[in-house]
């Protein structure tokens, strides 16, 4: 029996309508069906998968902890409520996924160590990442970076890095990495071991320490806040930023994705409004080898300018202090010349020479040619002309035509 075209066509539409439509709406509806109808929540997590759901749905209550006085981080106050950055963080993160948290306060970190280590403890609100830890703990991606310093006191004498603190008193927080970094680095310290952060910074504030490694945000923080005006950030490390994560008990793997997932769908917004809330610093204080060099460079040049202007005005004053005695003594030698001439001079009642200073007789021309500036030209008077040619046979003729007063000498 032949079929009609139309009838194939209809049934090859009909199957493409089914596979591209009908299937994959069956198939989400049975994955939708999976999921537990109290969960809406999940909205605010994109991307969690319906293993994920369910491993929430089987863990309504989680038991959180975190260290006892790491301001801005992680701190409680008196009635044990958490506080800080860290907390702000894990209380977003677990409203957002519908999980109710069990705060454990008042233990010591490595007493908070030891409960998370023995599965008595759920979750960490901040923790630095250590291959020790790393045996019992699943860490997430990390949700603060700050970088590491260290602090001394005003009076301390420079420090440049890590290396200046060999063989120092430093502040050591126990059960931190930093003195594992520091054993890790043969940097050969003399620790002084503290409970907390804040522990550390008044032990080096009072003297008993030289410095402290500690976080920035922290350090500052602390600094502002107890009033711990003789301290400052002498330098950066070369630990570069510390990093905290949410720590996860290690048989959790489920948990460290759900936080990572939920994490990334904070909006920026969140994230400053938490970090604001808390942090209100400047790095001002760190020290780094070009900076060092820059104010040596700076000062260098300062200096060097300073001495080019005094040696040139030594040598400009020398100049006219040579100049001021060659004046001196040109004036002085004119002084007792003039001395010499308005005093009582020996003079030959004869023929009018004059004897100088040294005994020598000179014609009175040649001695005051030497002592003056005068120059002298010679001439005949009246007097001294007619004795001299009066017995010429021309004089008494010249004498008619010319008056005395106006003869001149005849050269």
């Amino acid at each position: 029996m032949n079929r009609k075209p139309g009838t194939v066509i209809g049934k090859a539409v009909f199957l493409i309508y089914f596979f591209l439509i009908i299937l994959p709406a069956w198939s989400v509806s049975r994955q939708a069906d999976d999921i537990p109808e109290s969960t809406s929540f999940y909205q605010l997590t994109p991307g969690l998968s319906g293993e994920e759901i369910r491993w929430i749905e089987e863990h309504r209550t989680i038991r959180v902890s975190g260290p006892k006085s790491f301001p801005p981080f992680h701190s409680y106050t008196e009635d044990g409520t958490p506080q800080g950055i860290a907390s702000d963080y894990i209380k977003i993160l677990f409203e957002n996924l519908g999980i109710e948290v069990e705060i454990v306060s008042g233990l010591l970190w490595p007493d908070v160590l030891d409960k998370i280590r023995n599965k008595k403890l759920d979750v960490l609100a901040c923790s630095a990442k250590s291959p020790e830890r790393e045996e019992y703990l699943l860490f997430t991606d990390p949700h603060l970076s700050f970088p590491m310093v260290i602090v001394t006191r005003d009076d301390y004498p420079f420090i440049g890095g890590l290396e200046d603190l060999t063989n120092e008193k430093v502040a050591v927080v126990t059960k931190t990495v930093v003195s594992d970094w520091l054993k890790r680095d043969n940097i050969e310290i003399i620790p002084v071991q503290c409970s907390s952060p804040l522990d550390a910074l008044e032990t080096v504030s009072v003297g008993s320490a030289d410095a402290y490694i500690g976080n920035l945000a922290s350090c500052s923080y602390q600094i502002r806040e107890q009033g711990l005006s003789n301290l400052k950030v002498a330098a950066p490390t070369e630990y570069n930023n510390y990093d905290l994560y949410i720590a996860v008990r290690s048989d959790w793997p489920e948990l460290v994705s759900i936080i990572n997932k939920t994490l990334g769908a904070i909006t920026p917004a969140q994230h400053s409004a938490i970090r604001n809330q808390w942090l209100s610093i400047r790095y001002e204080h760190g020290v780094k080898t070009w900076d060092v060099l820059r104010v040596i460079l700076i000062l260098t040049l300062i200096a060097s300018l300073i001495i080019t202007i005094i040696l040139r005005w030594n040598r400009r004053l020398a100049r006219e202090i040579e100049t001021r005695k060659k004046t001196e003594e040109e004036l002085k030698e004119a002084l007792e010349n003039l001395k010499s001439l308005s005093g009582l001079l020996p003079i030959c009642s004869h023929c009018k020479n004059i004897r100088d200073d040294k005994g020598y007789w000179n014609q009175i021309e040649e001695y005051l040619e030497a002592h003056t500036e005068a120059s002298l030209s010679h001439s005949l008077c009246p007097k001294c002309y007619e004795e001299l040619y009066g017995n010429e046979s021309w004089f008494d003729q010249e004498e008619n035509t010319t008056s005395k007063n106006d003869r001149k000498d005849p050269r």
